[in-house]
């Protein structure tokens, strides 16, 4: 798929990085929807920055803890654009609880926002598209959800459900629709945490080092635009992390 002058959704797109995804597709010629929970200012700031590349941006607000709220997102795209070719499940929660610890809100908050809303997005994604019309669907998911420890129990549980659930979105939204998914590793410091957070985990994977939002941008590129022929994957961008298991403290 070439990019330029399609229309985008990413979720989560006002901060960390559904900012980068969202920016990068903008300088690939991609209308967005900058989707948003409660960071406006910030939403704004986002479609000020997409529109410099010559791109058209609006910002739509849904509160994922309401999940059945999640499809406005794709009214809106339609509303404004008319149409709709690539949707961005990027918007997450990422808290602690252990299997002795995590309580009912824990529980229901990583699968509303989670799981619940990238479902029932992608649902409206795929009932709106034209019969001759053609899609991608990207999840970003976790490297926990093939490997998982005992730590963010609510958490992992979603994220590997989302990759269960890209597996079932691509046979059923075949051959029209590819859904990919895209597990991260130690990306960025989860919110309260500082650098030295990503380095302690840079040494418990293979290759050593933490990675960066550029190498999320890359591999959603790659299933973007670089091939046709990928479908119900999930790459692992996580430096091999996958490979050796949960940090004890991870």
């Amino acid at each position: 798929m070439q990019l330029e002058g399609k229309t985008a959704i990413v979720t989560g797109g006002a901060r960390r990085l559904g900012r980068a995804v969202a920016l990068a597709l903008a300088e690939r010629g991609a209308n967005l929807v900058v989707h948003y929970g409660h960071s406006a200012a910030a939403a704004e700031q986002v479609v000020a920055e997409a529109r410099a590349h010559g791109v058209e941006a609006i910002a739509a607000q849904a509160d994922f803890h309401r999940p059945l709220e999640a499809p406005r997102v794709v009214e809106a795209a339609l509303d404004h654009f008319g149409r709709l070719d690539v949707l961005v499940n990027s918007a997450a929660i990422f808290e602690a609880g252990s299997v002795l610890d995590t309580d009912e809100a824990n529980w229901d908050r990583h699968f509303a926002v989670n799981l619940k809303a990238p479902f029932f997005l992608s649902q409206s994604f795929a009932r709106h598209l034209p019969p001759d019309g053609t899609g991608k669907i990207i999840n970003i998911t976790d490297w926990r959800a093939l490997r998982p420890g005992t730590d963010h129990v609510a958490y992992t549980l979603t994220k590997a459900a989302l990759v269960t659930l890209t597996q079932v979105l691509a046979q059923a939204l075949a051959p029209r629709v590819t859904v990919n998914a895209v597990a991260l590793g130690a990306i960025l410091p989860p919110p309260g945490a500082d650098q030295a957070y990503l380095e302690r985990l840079a040494r418990s994977v293979p290759l050593r080092r933490h990675g960066s939002p550029d190498d999320v941008v890359a591999a959603v590129l790659f299933l973007l635009e670089g091939s046709d022929y990928v479908t119900g994957t999930t790459v692992l961008v996580d430096g091999g992390a996958h490979l050796w298991g949960p940090p004890s403290n991870g």
